[in-house]
């Protein structure tokens, strides 16, 4: 990502003064309208404190970056970059609170936010994170009828990345229920590709153009979120993601698309592989590592893992020339492929 440097750059400075790390008074009156002085900023440090725990650990920031891409694409300006804190800082607060929801230990290499500073004020830094950087839209100098759209297509992508968590707490919940491959592309779509999603409408939107364009690049760039989260789904029973155990999504009892591509071509072996899911997941059991290997024995015995990791690059592939469609000739559709392609190369 070398020659995207100075694009990161600037995120990186935008990201850190929407929730900076010293608050100031001007922060405070633009975040929550607090003109009183009651609202200290050592006080709004201590809350900010989880948050901004999770943001310096860094995280690859390719949503925002995915953000300016289209927008050069599109024919935006420069003001995009003061917006795209708008997909990196919620994307980070549903980090803190999933690992909350999932008793994770461990975010980034280093132990979960919530186990340094607590769940209850984890949780609010979490949830201000979703909030937050709608200020940045209050400040932006664009017509109000673009800010009524950008205001629109943020709000949609958080009811729908908040459905899609529902959906997968639900199942990791309940280890007898298997979803079928279309509620898991659903839930996909609305926990992973969502943001992706938005990070291509925002900047279709301050752009100016139609929403005709604003749907179609979203479209492809939720297709794109969810060809990642497949191959993610992948890497974590091959190798493990990093940072993490391989296997630990077994341990939390997600239904990944292997899993259920191989309960669905393989149902005499359901009940075994869930007798696994229930072992590798029992707290105190000491062979939570044999029953991991062997659920994940049994998926690649049916190939099932095998053939999530060709439908992720599949649709990939699919979503990569649809982008030279919808922009064709822009030199920024070729950086945007480069991205996609690095993180392939990356999960293989």
């Amino acid at each position: 990502m070398n020659h995207y440097n100075d694009r990161l750059e600037k995120i990186e400075d935008v990201l850190l003064r929407t929730m900076p790390e010293k608050s100031t008074r001007a922060w405070i009156n633009d975040a929550a309208g607090d003109r009183t002085g009651a609202l200290s900023e050592k006080t709004a440090d201590i809350f900010n404190a989880p948050g901004l725990e999770l943001l310096f650990r860094g995280g690859k920031r390719w949503r925002p970056l995915v953000m300016i891409l289209v927008g050069e694409a599109a024919g935006g300006t420069t003001a995009l970059y003061d917006l795209t804190p708008l997909v990196e800082l919620p994307h980070n607060g549903s980090l803190i609170v999933d690992d909350i929801e999932d008793k994770s230990e461990e975010r980034r290499g280093r132990k979960s936010v919530h186990l340094i500073y607590g769940d209850d004020i984890s949780i609010n830094a979490g949830n201000l994170m979703y909030f937050l950087p709608t200020y940045l839209i209050d400040k932006a100098e664009i017509p109000a009828e673009r800010k009524y759209r950008l205001y629109s297509a943020y709000a949609e992508a958080m009811r729908r990345l908040h459905c899609g968590q529902g959906m997968d707490i639900q199942w990791h919940n309940n280890h007898n229920y298997i979803p079928s491959v279309e509620e898991y592309f659903q839930m996909t779509r609305f926990k992973t590709g969502c943001l992706s999603s938005l990070a291509a409408k925002l900047a279709v939107i301050e752009a100016g153009r139609d929403a005709e364009l604003e749907r179609e690049a979203g479209r492809v760039w939720e297709d794109i979120g969810v060809g990642f989260q497949v191959l993610d789904d992948v890497m974590n029973l091959t190798r493990g993601n990093p940072g993490k155990m391989r296997g630990d999504d077994i341990v939390e009892g997600k239904k990944s698309l292997p899993m259920i591509l191989h309960c669905t071509s393989h149902p005499d072996t359901t009940e075994e592989i869930k007798s696994l899911f229930n072992k590798a997941g029992s707290e105190g059991s000491t062979d939570n590592y044999t029953s991991v290997e062997a659920a994940i024995a049994l998926m690649e015995g049916s190939m099932a893992i095998k053939k999530a990791g060709e439908i992720g690059l599949n649709m990939l592939t699919e979503a990569k020339d649809k982008l030279k469609s919808l922009f064709p000739g822009q030199e920024a559709v070729k950086l945007m492929i480069d991205v996609i392609d690095g993180f392939v190369e990356k999960m293989l």
